[in-house]
């Protein structure tokens, strides 16, 4: 498991640098950018959903490790916000909002789906979907009204009707029906599929190019809460979640992942459409999902070495 962590941190950090060269090069600019991300979002993600479930054989243990993921899920996210709270203080000269939001809140899909994915395979995968449902669940109610004062119903509704969830959706019943995609389509899911890696890195890589990092990287209370959010949380999750034997260790190995993420561009994305500071939510962001490729397979690393001394 050491050799495909390191493999893919390398990975990981070359495909984010070919799309931060790609936007330098100006081969893609902001509006090309979004449009490759929509398309890994509204398209590729949704797709491995699908396949993941299609491909996995009906077993009522995935079930049961299935509503372990959810469980798990909802308290990690219930820990992160109660520590959030504790280490980044209010204080009037902060974007106290922003900082919390970007530590609580990941780039699960795009970071986490990936390594999950190296490591577990279509299993892998198979969790994620869960933890995704989560924090759809969590972050358009209690993340949106912490940044913004605002409840958008309309918007979890609609992020609840997303063709990722959809895809989770069908995915279930492909799963629970054990219904055979045909050969044709099965091989059609299989290579978009295998987009999903190179494309949400480079996507990333898109992201981060467009923001002035040189300016993020002389603030330091951007390294303090890219700290909180890929170090501090992880550690604290991975220290509870070391005595939960009863929960098998991939479930508990697939969260611990995707919470140690990066930070969520959604916060960036909110702050833009509710005049907040964008330009400080995409440096966290930026910063964050740089030092990401070595800090996620590093928690992952730690917590499976641990786990094997228990």
């Amino acid at each position: 498991m050491a050799t495909i962590i390191l493999k893919q941190a390398i990975l990981m950090l070359l495909l984010n640098l070919v799309g931060m060269i790609a936007y330098r090069a100006k081969i893609v600019d902001k509006n090309g950018g979004r449009q490759f991300s929509n398309f890994v979002l509204e398209i590729v993600t949704p797709v491995l959903v699908v396949n993941a479930y299609a491909e996995v054989d009906y077993d009522p243990k995935l079930v049961w490790n299935l509503l372990w993921t959810f469980l798990l899920a909802a308290i990690s996210y219930g820990i992160a916000i109660a520590a959030v709270t504790l280490f980044i203080r209010k204080k009037p000269e902060r974007e106290t909002s922003i900082e919390r939001f970007s530590a609580i809140y990941s780039n699960c899909g795009f970071m986490g789906i990936p390594l999950a994915s190296a490591l577990l395979g279509n299993i892998g995968v198979f969790y994620c979907s869960a933890y995704l449902t989560i924090f759809f669940c969590f972050a358009w109610t209690h993340g949106i009204m912490m940044l913004t004062g605002q409840h958008d119903k309309k918007a979890l509704i609609k992020k609840l009707t997303s063709p990722t969830m959809i895809g989770i959706v069908i995915g279930l019943l492909l799963f629970f029906f054990q219904i055979d995609l045909p050969e044709v389509l099965q091989s059609t899911f299989d290579y978009i599929s295998g987009l999903n890696t190179p494309m949400a890195m480079v996507a990333s890589g898109i992201s981060v190019a467009q923001a002035k990092i040189w300016q993020a990287l002389k603030n330091p209370r951007v390294y303090y809460v890219s700290a909180v959010k890929l170090i501090i949380l992880p550690l604290i999750l991975m220290v509870l979640f070391l005595p939960l034997q009863f929960i098998p260790l991939e479930i508990r190995t697939v969260v611990l992942v995707l919470s140690a993420a990066p930070s969520a561009a959604m916060c960036t994305l909110q702050c833009q459409k509710f005049g907040k500071n964008d330009s400080y939510a995409a440096h966290i962001f930026a910063v964050s999902t740089i030092a990401s490729t070595a800090t996620m397979p590093l928690i992952v690393k730690l917590f499976t070495t641990l786990a094997s001394y228990i």
